[in-house]
């Protein structure tokens, strides 16, 4: 029941904030919007306010806005006018601010998260020559000898750790060695026997982490770094994953619904913060995924745009809503391939 809550919230905010950014852009530039739509299906509660009539609709995973011009009217006698009013009358540049006005309302969102948890959880600073247990694995060698999740090694035979994967060094000499950890504020010191005979001494690790504290306006710049610097490898993990899931190479690049689900399900047992880092990393993925050149989503709709001015305007209304529906078709099958390698993840398979 939390994890269907925490998920709606997430998916319900951060697609209307999306829906949001597209009528901002509109109205800024003088276009109607006649509906706003929080959710779909039957609305259940309807308000009318600047021109618009506002709606809560009854499923609460998504929302739209209707922007006057964007959907050609193919009716009788409608068509040619209707080419020219709204979202279809205004310039280059105009049309590409509707477009990319969901993105950067993410993106916003996405910022404003980040610094919250910055300043709220600090920021994680690694201290390379420590090493911390992250993980003791069960009947390992570490285990026999007491080493505890949380320890931190600071010297191997008397000699303090030049980095954290210096712990690896145990495993290079058969024989006696010593660890000297810090538990609890305490220092301690562990002997151990290494034979060889074992692979591994039985730990995950790594460096230890100190936290600071950055105010908000640091930490929202902090943000837009970060993400600036992430985004790139968020888009290519985003084409290979999809492209694994069209040639039935499943890929963990990319999840779908069932592990959105799972992940919710994971940050609302690990507490709000992890809830906001969540709803902040659906934001970054909704602003790449809808950048994509792919017909029907925002990156679809803009590729089309440019190509009708590079071509003077050849492209009408109709084959672009063709092009887009026939995007929609292939958006939908994606998201019945990707469901099912959630599933067979799931399940192992």
């Amino acid at each position: 029941m939390i994890t269907a809550l925490v998920l709606t919230l997430i998916l319900g905010v951060s697609i209307s904030i999306h829906e949001l950014g597209h009528y901002l852009a509109a109205r800024l530039q003088g276009v109607r919007v006649p509906a706003f739509s929080i959710g779909f299906g039957p609305p259940l509660l309807r308000i009318h306010w600047k021109g618009t009539e506002w709606r809560l609709s009854l499923i609460p995973l998504g929302g739209y806005a209707e922007i006057e011009g964007m959907a050609p009217d193919f009716s009788p006698g409608t068509q040619h006018t209707e080419t020219r009013r709204g979202y279809a009358g205004l310039s280059f540049f105009g049309k590409t601010l509707v477009l990319l006005g969901g993105v950067l309302m993410n993106l916003l969102l996405a910022w404003l998260l980040m610094a919250w948890t910055y300043t709220a959880g600090g920021l994680p600073v690694p201290v390379e020559n420590h090493a911390e247990i992250v993980e003791v694995i069960p009947g390992s060698l570490a285990a026999e000898i007491g080493l505890e999740k949380g320890d931190v090694i600071v010297a191997i035979d008397g000699r303090p750790l030049k980095k954290f994967t210096d712990l690896n060094q145990i495993k290079k000499t058969v024989g006696e060695h010593t660890m000297t950890l810090l538990r609890n504020g305490k220092k301690l010191t562990v002997k151990l026997y290494w034979s060889g005979k074992r692979d591994k001494l039985g730990v995950r690790y790594g460096p230890e982490l100190h936290y600071r504290y950055p105010g908000f306006g640091e930490a929202f710049i902090i943000a837009v770094k970060t993400s600036v610097h992430f985004l790139p490898d968020m888009l290519r993990s985003f084409v290979k994953g999809l492209s694994g899931v069209l040639i039935g190479k499943p890929s963990p690049d990319i999840v779908g619904p069932v592990g959105i689900v799972n992940l919710a399900g994971q940050a609302a047992r690990a507490g709000f913060l992890a809830v906001l880092r969540l709803a902040a990393l659906i934001n970054l993925s909704l602003a790449v995924f809808n950048l994509l050149p792919i017909p029907g989503l925002d990156g679809g709709r803009l590729l089309l745009l440019i190509l009708n001015v590079l071509s003077g305007g050849r492209i009408r209304p109709e084959h672009e809503a063709l092009v887009n529906f026939i995007g929609f078709a292939f958006l939908i099958l994606l998201m019945l391939l990707v469901t099912l390698q959630d599933v067979q993840r799931l399940l192992g398979g």
